[in-house]
């Protein structure tokens, strides 16, 4: 492989910019996902977030780039995004009361009202476009819109040490993606401090208990869904004015049905919804990254996705865990150990976890079988003076793609086989505590192991980066495996055999 190129991904990756990269692809996720989540907590889960965010990403567009022409450049350029903005959620709140009208009160099928809305915003979008400028694909060039203003921190923060790297984060960034993380407090201090939102969640954990005291289940769901579409038009308007300056069909590729996802593998609580839309986040800035170097587009295209899988078996999983663990606490009474299962609890993650990533080497294992000439960079790099054997150069390369494919795929299937059991038989951690520690802490000591030799590689430590990287994961699994829970568990097997 080119040794500059990967060099130059590998410090892009351990960077501010990369980690100000991952807020900014963040911040499409984490909006409608939060909208999402406030629908959810009131029973009537926002479908249509795809199809809003569509619409509002649309408006906000247009009327900021009218507003130039009404007003005037000047006067268009300073109320232009404002503008656009509050069209955008406006749009956003209009659509979330189309899909409260079908459901709340002609009591059509939620679900379907939903996909109703989303095939509205593909559809309709297109529609309105073509008709305004006369091209199906975006509007670059005929309805050019103002971009949303980007937050400017002190520059004297950049010459403090230490502060400087975060100064990289989170200087710059859209007005959009401050809004974004600071809603995240705004709601969760609305679900849990404010009696409204202690009344929404009421209404979706039981909506009849709820109405026997006085609380209006509709009116509630309404205020839900409004809420949820205002998000979801935010989420909207970042994707065509928080840093383009264009609308472009279906440009919200799948962020809407991942956000309804989020919810779900954060807990139901913003604080988690935010986390997972951060690691969503970090699958989409990595696969623009990885994209840099010379492999099929497909395989990093296919990340963030991958990831949405990945987190829904985790989630799955987890919840059947959730299940055994209710009917173990109702079934023994107060000798129930409820330390010793959340600590099964958080090391099944670790085991699950370990065997998601895993899955990702046997993809990329699969591709490079299937397409090696797509991993040509892995070849030699002929000189200029050896034209003798460029001949078998095709040859040669290929045979390194594939001893390389099948070390990926052997040891990615190995680690899936190991951790497969703890993720069957979750109870299984408790009975074999040893087994358990050694198959987890292996599995991470391997990611963290080559995660840590890959950021020595872009500093002075090159030299040493695979001891050095490889003993700092060792000594980060463990520490990681005793956090999770790893320590309370042997101590409880070392109490059990003494008693025994």
């Amino acid at each position: 492989m080119d040794n500059s190129l990967f060099q130059n991904v590998l410090e892009g990756i351990f960077s501010s910019a990369f980690l100000a990269s991952i807020l900014r692809v963040t911040t499409p996720i984490l909006l409608p996902s939060l909208g999402a989540l406030i629908s959810d907590r009131a029973g009537v889960i926002n479908i249509g977030l795809e199809g809003t965010m569509l619409i509002s990403a649309f408006t906000g567009v247009a009327f900021s780039a009218y507003a130039q022409q009404w007003w005037g450049t000047a006067t268009g350029e300073a109320i232009g995004p404002w503008l656009g903005l509050a069209m955008g959620v406006l749009m956003g709140i209009l659509t979330a009361l189309l899909l409260g009208f079908f459901h709340l009160k002609l009591k059509a099928n939620l679900i379907l009202s939903g996909i109703a809305i989303n095939f509205l915003g593909q559809a309709g979008t297109v529609a309105v476009m073509y008709e305004l400028t006369g091209d199906r694909g975006n509007t670059k060039g005929s309805l050019d819109s103002l971009k949303m203003p980007f937050i400017q921190l002190p520059d004297f923060l950049d010459r403090i040490p230490v502060v400087s790297f975060f100064f990289g984060i989170f200087d710059n960034q859209s007005v959009m993606t401050w809004i974004a993380f600071i809603a995240v407090g705004l709601v969760w201090y609305f679900l849990y401090r404010t009696p409204t939102g202690i009344h929404l969640r009421a209404v979706g954990h039981n909506p009849q208990a709820a109405a026997s005291v006085g609380i209006r289940v509709v009116r509630v769901r309404y205020l839900a869904l409004v809420l949820s579409g205002i998000l979801a038009g935010l989420g909207g308007i970042h994707m065509s004015m928080g840093y383009l300056t264009f609308f472009q069909a279906n440009m919200t590729a799948g962020r809407g049905f991942i956000a309804l996802a989020t919810p779900y593998l954060g807990g139901g609580n913003p604080i988690g919804t935010g986390l997972a839309s951060l690691i969503f986040g970090f699958f989409d800035a990595l696969s623009n990254r990885v994209g840099s170097l010379d492999i099929p587009s497909q395989l990093p295209q296919m990340l963030p996705y991958m990831a949405t899988v990945m987190a829904l078996v985790i989630y799955a999983l987890q919840n059947q865990l959730t299940v055994r663990v209710r009917q173990l606490r109702s079934a023994e009474g107060e000798k129930f150990d409820a330390s010793f299962w959340r600590a099964i609890q958080w090391i099944s993650v670790l085991h699950m976890f370990m065997a998601m990533i895993a899955v990702f080497g046997v993809i990329i294992a699969i591709s490079m079988f299937s397409s090696p000439d797509g991993f040509k960079s892995l070849g030699t790099q002929w000189g200029p003076g050896e034209s003798v054997f460029r001949e078998l150069g095709a040859d040669i390369r290929n045979s390194r793609v594939f001893v390389t494919a099948s070390l990926i795929g052997v040891l990615s299937l190995a680690l899936i086989v190991i951790n497969l059991p703890f993720m069957v038989d979750v109870e299984r951690i408790g009975r074999h505590v040893r087994r358990s520690a050694i198959t987890s802490a292996l599995s991470l000591w391997l990611y963290l192991g080559l995660l840590f030799m890959f950021y020595l590689k872009t500093t002075p430590l090159e030299d040493a980066s695979l001891p050095l990287g490889f003993a700092l994961g060792l000594v980060a699994a463990a520490a990681i495996w005793l956090r999770l829970g790893g320590l309370y568990l042997h101590q409880e097997r070392r109490r059990a055999a003494a008693t025994s």
